[in-house]
């Protein structure tokens, strides 16, 4: 598997893989993304501005995930430990609920780390739901620092700011 740039072709699809898991998490009590979250509009931008990524499986789109720098106010209260400016955002990351299970968010996670240092970036950030176990767990044993609570924009539930340090 490996990470490339999403295609308009593949939108459709996309949206399935974010409406599907968008159901999984909220009956799992997980209210980080809502039915018009992400949406079909901001998904063609992502792909247009070439920010948007597929962890393809063969043909079939295995993750997606959004990679570039633009991160909400609520980082700015965070103390990173990684100053350079050089920093990928994380947004956005979903494996197919389909397959699940299977070790791709292992994956996923590897080719964002070498995506990163590929393009001369120091760290990586990213933030999830407090709530969402799964996720916070994948963080940590991936060796990201949990940075600090933040609250995001149109949320009242605290999310963890992350950061890994590359080599």
């Amino acid at each position: 598997m490996r990470l490339v740039h999403a295609h308009l072709d593949q939108l459709d699809e996309i949206l399935e893989i974010y409406r599907h898991a968008t159901r999984k998490m909220n009956e799992q009590g997980i209210t980080q993304w809502a039915d018009d979250y992400p949406s079909e509009e901001q998904v063609k931008d992502d792909i247009q501005k070439r920010n948007l990524y597929t962890l393809l499986d063969e043909d079939r789109v295995a993750a997606v995930v959004v990679l570039d720098q633009e991160y909400e106010d609520a980082y700015e209260k965070v103390s990173w430990s990684d100053q350079s400016g050089r920093f990928l955002v994380v947004h956005r990351l979903c494996v197919n609920p389909a397959i699940q299970g299977r070790g791709v968010s292992r994956i996923l996670m590897g080719e964002i780390e070498r995506f990163a240092k590929e393009h001369g970036y120091t760290s990586i950030r990213l933030d999830t739901q407090i709530k969402n176990e799964k996720a916070m767990r994948l963080y940590m044993v991936n060796e990201y620092e949990q940075k600090g609570i933040i609250y995001l924009r149109g949320s009242d539930d605290p999310h963890m700011a992350f950061e890994k340090q590359l080599d």
